[in-house]
C-alpha cells in the first residue's frame, strides 16, 4: 500500500495553506539630514502674500575703507552699506490615496496606516529634493552658484565624467581643500563646525583614507563615543553627516541622474540656504487631511481618502558659504 503524503492522494492538497504571517517587512527608509541645516523661516498665513524675501548685506570689510584724517578738516568720503534681496515665491505641493470599503474591511493589515506613514516619508523627501537641488544646481541672492570642486583635484566636470573611479573619488584632502575655501570666503561654521552631506558610496570611500582614519578614528585624543547621532565624526573643523539623498549625475552636468555614478557631497556654513513654509503647513510633518464620510461623489461610502498639502520653497542664500565636492565611489 503506498504511503500517504500531502500529494498523494491529490485531493489532500486542499486542505494545506500558506501561514500568513501578520509580521510586517520593514519598508526601506530613507536617511534625510540637509534641512537640519537650512535657515528655516514660516510665512504667516492671512498676509496677502506667497512669497519671502530674503535679504543679505552685499558688503565686505577692507581695510583699504579706512580714511587718514586731517586735524580740524571733516570727512567727506563717506561708507555705503548695501543690501541683496531675492524673493521665494511657495509652491504647493501634495499627494493623496484613495482606499475602498472592502479593502479597509477584509485586508490582514493596516492598509490606511502604511499608506499615511509612507506619504509623510515622501512629503519630507521631496523637500529634502528642493533644498538640494538648489545647493547643488541654484544661484544665490548676487546671481552665483554653489562653488564646484572634484574628486583628487580634477579640473572639471568633462575630465570628472571621463576618468575611471579609481582615480576620481572624494578624500580627505578634498573635503580639507572644501572647508579651506569655506574659511577664506569668511565663512561662519554651524555651531562650532562646517558639515559635510556624505552619501554613503562616498564616505565608503572616507574609511579607505588613512588620513582620515588616523585624525578621526585612530587618534587616542578621539572619543568615538562623543559623536552626534548620524555622524562619522569630525575631520578638519567639518562634521561628516551620512545622507541617503544625494545628487546624482550621469554625462550630463547639473542633470540628476538616478543612475549615474558621479556623487555630490555638499560641504555647509551657517544660513548657505533657507527654506520657507507657511506656518502650520510644514513638508517635514505634514498634517494628514481624512475623507471617510458619504457624498454626491461617493453615496455609499465605499472609499476613504487620505491625503497632505503643503506650501513649501528652498533657495540657495549665499553660494560663499556652501561648496559641492562631485566625485566618483570605488564601491562597486
Amino acid at each position: 500500500m503506498a504511503t500517504m503524503t500531502r500529494s498523494n492522494p491529490a485531493t489532500l492538497g486542499s486542505y494545506f495553506q500558506a501561514y500568513l504571517s501578520k509580521q510586517l517587512v520593514d519598508r526601506i527608509k530613507e536617511t534625510l539630514k540637509l534641512n537640519d541645516y537650512a535657515q528655516q523661516v514660516d510665512l504667516p498665513k492671512n498676509i496677502g502674500s506667497n512669497s519671502v524675501k530674503f535679504f543679505q548685506y552685499n558688503t565686505v570689510p577692507a581695510s583699504s575703507n579706512v580714511q587718514t584724517l586731517t586735524e580740524g578738516t571733516p570727512i567727506t568720503d563717506f561708507r555705503e552699506v548695501g543690501l541683496n534681496s531675492v524673493s521665494v515665491s511657495l509652491t504647493q505641493y501634495g499627494e493623496a490615496v484613495k482606499i475602498s470599503d472592502q479593502l479597509s474591511m477584509l485586508s490582514l493589515f493596516d492598509v490606511l496606516k502604511e499608506a499615511v506613514g509612507t506619504m509623510g516619508e515622501e512629503a519630507a523627501l521631496k523637500a529634502d529634493d528642493l533644498s538640494r537641488d538648489q545647493l547643488v544646481t541654484g544661484t544665490d541672492v548676487a546671481g552665483s552658484g554653489t562653488a564646484k570642486r572634484f574628486g583628487q583635484g580634477i579640473a572639471d566636470f568633462a575630465t570628472l565624467n571621463s576618468t575611471a573611479a579609481a582615480s576620481a573619488f572624494l578624500d580627505a584632502e578634498d573635503l580639507m581643500d572644501a572647508v579651506t575655501s569655506l574659511k577664506a570666503n569668511k565663512a561662519n561654521p554651524l555651531n562650532g563646525q562646517f558639515v559635510a552631506l556624505v552619501p554613503p558610496q562616498i564616505s565608503r570611500d572616507l574609511f579607505r583614507d588613512t588620513d582620515f582614519l588616523n585624525t578621526v578614528y585612530r587618534n587616542p585624543e578621539t572619543k568615538v563615543g562623543s559623536f552626534p547621532a548620524g555622524t562619522l565624526g569630525s575631520f578638519y573643523g567639518v562634521r561628516i553627516a551620512e545622507h541617503t539623498n544625494p545628487f546624482i549625475e550621469g554625462t550630463t552636468s547639473g542633470t540628476y541622474n538616478s543612475a549615474g555614478s558621479i556623487y555630490s557631497t555638499v560641504v555647509l556654513g551657517a544660513n548657505a540656504f533657507g527654506v520657507v513654509k507657511i506656518a502650520g503647513d510644514s513638508p517635514f510633518s505634514p498634517r494628514i487631511i481624512l475623507n471617510n464620510q458619504a457624498d454626491k461623489a461617493d453615496p455609499l461610502n465605499q472609499t476613504t481618502v487620505a491625503g497632505w498639502k503643503s506650501f513649501y520653497a528652498a533657495k540657495l542664500l549665499n553660494a560663499k558659504r556652501a561648496v559641492v565636492i562631485k566625485a566618483k565611489s570605488r564601491f562597486a
